[in-house]
Formats: structure tokens, C-alpha cells, sequence
């Protein structure tokens, strides 16, 4: 199939409504020697005549009658095309995949799930909870929330909120010995703040994956959910 005749196709369903070359010239700013050169091009693709014309009318053969059908099939499906795109961008709907470090995900995404589900019930949240960092694109990740100074190279980001990090010790042990190693670590995640580096992981401990999703209050789950379930 010849891709680049799509434009031609539709041209011609104008040719056929409007009934002259001159009339499709006008409504589209171009010459009848244009339009003409455009039919022909069909019918040599097709290898059939599929106008008959005179110095006055146009009338369709049968093999043009056929185009003409499967021309006008071909400018709906186009159009319920747009318009679907059209309503998809107005409406929030669909799966959304968001990836949040698990303390994030608990304390400050899981109260607001109720609320955004409401808002939007036409949407599917998948929610995984993980403190490793995962490839958006090989991991299907629509969106992520990453405590961080700037976003990874090829992303965008858009800081939401600011982050600040505690070490807390009892009186008895801040006191004792290890006072001097608490001073060190602190001193260590201050240096590394400074250089504008990621947070520093202990060892390489790395969570175990965990996906969580939400659905509307009421909604029955199905029998085997992509990222599991939370009630």
C-alpha cells in the first residue's frame, strides 16, 4: 500500500462532492491542473480510470464509485481518530504508573490517593513503592518522585516540595563514644548534600520490588492484578 496517496484519496472524495476541478482548486488553494495531476495519480496506482470528464461535468466510474466508498470510510475512521484524541486529552483516563520512594509513598502519596481517585475515576493508579531508582522506560514508569537535587540526564522534573533529613540518638548514646562517629556521619551527609550528589544508600542493601494499586472504593479487583492490590 502506497502510504504517501492517503492525501489523494482524500482530495478525491472532495472532487466527487464538489464536482469540478476548479471548485477543489478554490477550497484548497491550489490549481485544477493540480487536482488533476492528483486524480491521475490514482488512477495510474490503481490502474483504473475512475472519473469520466467532460468540458462540464464529472461522473464516476465503477471502479471509481468503489474508491469513493472506501475514500469516505477512510475520512471517518480519521476523524473518530482526532476526535478520540481530542477527548482523551480532556479527560484524565487511562493507567498511570508512579514510582515513589517507599517513606514518600506511605506518608505523603498514600493520604492523597482517596482524594485524586475521586477526582479522577477514570484513571488507574499503579503505585510502586521502591528506594532504588528505576528506568522509566525499561520499567514502564510514567511518572516518579525522586528526592534529588535535579532529575536524571533526558528528564524533566519540577520540584514539589523540600526534603530535610534527621539522624536522631537517645541522650545516653549521644553521649557516649559513638557521639564522635554520629558527628562523622552527619558531617559525611552535609559534604554530600553540598556536592549536590544523590543520597547516600547504607551498603548495598537494595529493597525487594513491591507494587501496589488503587482502584475507586468499590471496585472489584481482578483476578490477577498487574501490581497487586492495597485495601
Amino acid at each position: 500500500m502506497n502510504l504517501s496517496l492517503l492525501p489523494d484519496l482524500a482530495l478525491f472524495v472532495q472532487i466527487v462532492e464538489q464536482g469540478s476541478f476548479s471548485a477543489v482548486a478554490r477550497l484548497t488553494g491550489t490549481t485544477p491542473s493540480a487536482v488533476s495531476r492528483s486524480v491521475s495519480r490514482l488512477e495510474r496506482e490503481m490502474g483504473s480510470k475512475l472519473l469520466h470528464r467532460s468540458t462540464r461535468k464529472l461522473r464516476l466510474s465503477d471502479a471509481g464509485k468503489t474508491v469513493y466508498a472506501h475514500a469516505l470510510e477512510m475520512l471517518e475512521s480519521a476523524r473518530l481518530a482526532m476526535d478520540a484524541a481530542g477527548s482523551a486529552q480532556q479527560v484524565a483516563q487511562g493507567k498511570l504508573t508512579l514510582s515513589v520512594p517507599k517513606a514518600v509513598g506511605r506518608f505523603v502519596i498514600h493520604p492523597l490517593m482517596s482524594e485524586f481517585l475521586a477526582r479522577f475515576p477514570q484513571v488507574d493508579v499503579c503505585l510502586r513503592l521502591e528506594d532504588r531508582y528505576l528506568d522509566l522506560i525499561d520499567d514502564g514508569i510514567d511518572l516518579a518522585l525522586r528526592i534529588t537535587h535535579s532529575p536524571s540526564p533526558g528528564l524533566h522534573g519540577k520540584p514539589l516540595m523540600p526534603v530535610s533529613h534527621l539522624i536522631c540518638a537517645t541522650r545516653t548514646i549521644y553521649a557516649s563514644t559513638a557521639r564522635r562517629k554520629i558527628r562523622r556521619i552527619c558531617a559525611t551527609i552535609a559534604a554530600s548534600a553540598s556536592a549536590k550528589r544523590p543520597p547516600m544508600r547504607a551498603g548495598n542493601f537494595v529493597a525487594k520490588e513491591k507494587r501496589k494499586s488503587y482502584r475507586p472504593e468499590g471496585a472489584t479487583p481482578p483476578t490477577t492484578p498487574p501490581c497487586g492490590w492495597m485495601r
